[in-house]
C-alpha cells in the first residue's frame, strides 16, 4: 500500500493513544531504554535493558578532527514510540512536581493536535513519516516530512547561543565521536511534549542525542532527557532508525482538521 495512504493525522493519532491503542513496532525493530544515574553507575539492568553511563549528559568530549566524519545523508525512520514509558520499561524517574504534572495532563491540550511544533525528540519517533539528514562539515539539517518542519545542528565548534529565546527547537550543536553523531540541545522552550502520552518537560530540559551509524542502513539512536524540574535523574531510550527507500510527502497539519473540536479533556493518567 502506498505510504500516502498510512498517514494518520496527528489528531487521530492522539485519539487512538488516549483510547488506550499503540501501534505495533514492526518485526526485528528492537527498543530498548534505561534510566541514568546522577551519581554513580546503575549496574547492568534485567531484561536486555541497557544502562546509559552516569552523571548529567554532556557533549564535552573530544571531538573528531571531520576527515573521517560518517555519511549519515539519506531519508530515515524510527518505529512510532507514542508513551516513552513502554520503551523504558516503567515511568520515568518523576519529581513530585512531574509527576503530579503527568497525573492531571490533560489530552485536550496536545500541542501537536493543536498543530504546534512537535519538538527535536518527538520530530525523530514520529514513525509513520521519515525524516531526511543533510550533511556538511559545518551544519548537519534535519529535515521532517511530519509538518515539513526542520532542525539545524551545527557542527562548527560553536557554543549555545546565549542571545537566543527559548524556542520549540531548542539550540542544537554537534559532533562526531568515531561513528557517532553526538546532538546536545538546550534552550528549549516548555511547550513540547516528549510523547503522545503526555510526558512534558520545563524549559530546563536537556538533550543528548547519539546516532550510532551501525551499518549503510541501520543507525541506533540513543536520547537522553535531562530536566531537574520534572525528573530526579537523566533517564535513555534507544531506538532502532533504518534508511527508508522513500522521498518526503507534502504535508500540511491544518489542511482539512476535522478532529479538535470533537477531542474532550482527559485526565487518563490519573
Amino acid at each position: 500500500m502506498n505510504r500516502r495512504f498510512t498517514i494518520l493525522s496527528t489528531s487521530l493519532l492522539v485519539l487512538l493513544c488516549v483510547l488506550g491503542s499503540e501501534p505495533e513496532v514492526a518485526s526485528g525493530q528492537s527498543l530498548t531504554a534505561s534510566a541514568t544515574a546522577a551519581a554513580k553507575d546503575l549496574p547492568a539492568a534485567q531484561n536486555g535493558t541497557q544502562t546509559q553511563q552516569s552523571g548529567r549528559p554532556s557533549a564535552t568530549q573530544t571531538q573528531s578532527s571531520g576527515n573521517d566524519m560518517p555519511d549519515l545523508s539519506g531519508v530515515w525512520s524510527a518505529p512510532f514510540v507514542p508513551d516513552l514509558a513502554t520503551a523504558l520499561g516503567h515511568q520515568p524517574p518523576f519529581t513530585p512536581y512531574g509527576a503530579d504534572r503527568f497525573a492531571k495532563v490533560d489530552h485536550l491540550q496536545e500541542p501537536m493536535a493543536k498543530c504546534l511544533p512537535m519538538g527535536p525528540a518527538r520530530g525523530i519517533q514520529a514513525g509513520l513519516m521519515p525524516f531526511q539528514l543533510v550533511q556538511s562539515r559545518g551544519v548537519i539539517a534535519i529535515l521532517f516530512e511530519n509538518q515539513h518542519a526542520f532542525r539545524i545542528v551545527y557542527m562548527d565548534g560553536r557554543k549555545y547561543n546565549d542571545d537566543m529565546d527559548p524556542s520549540f527547537w531548542g539550540d542544537s550543536i554537534g559532533h562526531f565521536e568515531g561513528n557517532t553523531l553526538v546532538v546536545d540541545t538546550a534552550n528549549m522552550n516548555d511547550r513540547t511534549w516528549l510523547d503522545t502520552a503526555g510526558h512534558e518537560h520545563s524549559d530546563q530540559l536537556h538533550m543528548i542525542e547519539r546516532f550510532e551509524k551501525i551499518d549503510a542502513n541501520n543507525i541506533k539512536w540513543t536520547v537522553t532527557f535531562d530536566d531537574p524540574k520534572f525528573f530526579t535523574q537523566p533517564w535513555s531510550v534507544t531506538l532502532p532508525i533504518k534508511r527508508q527507500n522513500t522521498v518526503l510527502m507534502d504535508y500540511s497539519c491544518e489542511d482539512n482538521e476535522k478532529d479538535l473540536v470533537h477531542m474532550q479533556p482527559t485526565l487518563i493518567n490519573k
